[in-house]
């Protein structure tokens, strides 16, 4: 029953990621319309030039993003499946272990919060695919986007994963006896915040690519900004995480949605991930 209770979590993790991938291989752009028929005495206009594809702003490295991706699913699988024996379940605990800027928030629980965030979680990994299908269509510069992004995803995801297993603190809700977590992993995993880091690493991603498309935007960053922060509050009013467990989450998934992408900027200029004989290098070309 446990495996399998795993096993769930682990889906639950996964799956938007599986769906994107699902998404970017069946999609197909959508045919243009027919144009109407000319008058036969009306002289036929010259044919507009097609107008060429979007060109890809990433370049993949198959090799390097391929074992990046699959170390990243299995540092996230891993530990869901085994939970019960790495876990210590250590509380009830003392409050008052608990540092003054984040003590405030035990005692939160608010039900609406945690399903708002939840809400908005998925949203945030959904929707920016769909906006960029819309935009460039499917093709070469949309299959190299979906890539850059799924693997921002897991990367994000597994730091995520390793600091939660290693540091194991207790949420708020813990910390104030909810019967709920004392006794289930998910009552150990308050470092980092993985919901805020996937929603500023997703949102940070998308307002790069569009940054990379179509020169410099405020408002894509400011979505990142506003959203992510929603994120990050609603958590901590859910009694899910510390203030400091959130800005941690910010600050973790801003930094894999600017990093990441910028090591696939297919720029003359760039700094990039080559493999190396013993692991992976980073190669500066001017």
């Amino acid at each position: 029953m446990r495996l399998r209770a795993r096993v769930r979590n682990i889906a639950a993790v996964l799956a938007p990621l599986a769906a994107l991938l699902v998404l970017g291989l069946s999609a197909e752009a959508p045919a243009p319309e027919p144009a109407p028929a000319v008058l036969a005495e009306i002289p036929a206009a010259e044919p507009a030039a097609a107008r060429p594809p979007p060109a890809p702003v990433y370049r993949l490295y198959p090799a390097v993003d391929a074992a990046v991706m699959a170390t990243s699913a299995v540092t996230i699988a891993v530990p869901e499946i085994f939970a019960d024996e790495i876990i210590r379940f250590r509380c009830p605990c003392d409050p008052s272990e608990v540092n003054g800027f984040d003590r405030g928030a035990i005692g939160n629980h608010s039900a609406l919060a945690g399903t708002v965030s939840d809400v908005t979680l998925v949203a945030s990994i959904a929707v920016p695919p769909v906006l960029d299908l819309l935009d460039v269509g499917m093709g070469e510069a949309f299959l190299t986007d979906l890539a850059v992004y799924a693997q921002v995803m897991l990367v994000n995801g597994a730091l995520a994963q390793i600091a939660k297993y290693t540091v194991q603190r207790p949420i708020p809700r813990t910390y104030a006896g909810d019967p709920a977590f004392l006794h289930s992993p998910s009552g150990y995993g308050s470092f980092f915040s993985g919901h805020t880091s996937t929603v500023f690493a997703a949102l940070t991603t998308t307002a790069m690519t569009a940054r990379l498309r179509h020169g410099e935007r405020w408002w894509p960053w400011a979505v990142a900004v506003v959203v992510g922060s929603s994120v990050a509050v609603e958590r901590v009013a859910a009694g899910r995480h510390f203030p400091s467990d959130v800005l941690a989450g910010a600050a973790v998934g801003t930094t894999a949605g600017v990093v990441i992408p910028w090591l696939h900027v297919r720029t003359a200029d760039t700094v990039t991930l080559v493999p190396v004989r013993r692991g992976l290098g980073i190669a500066v070309r001017f």
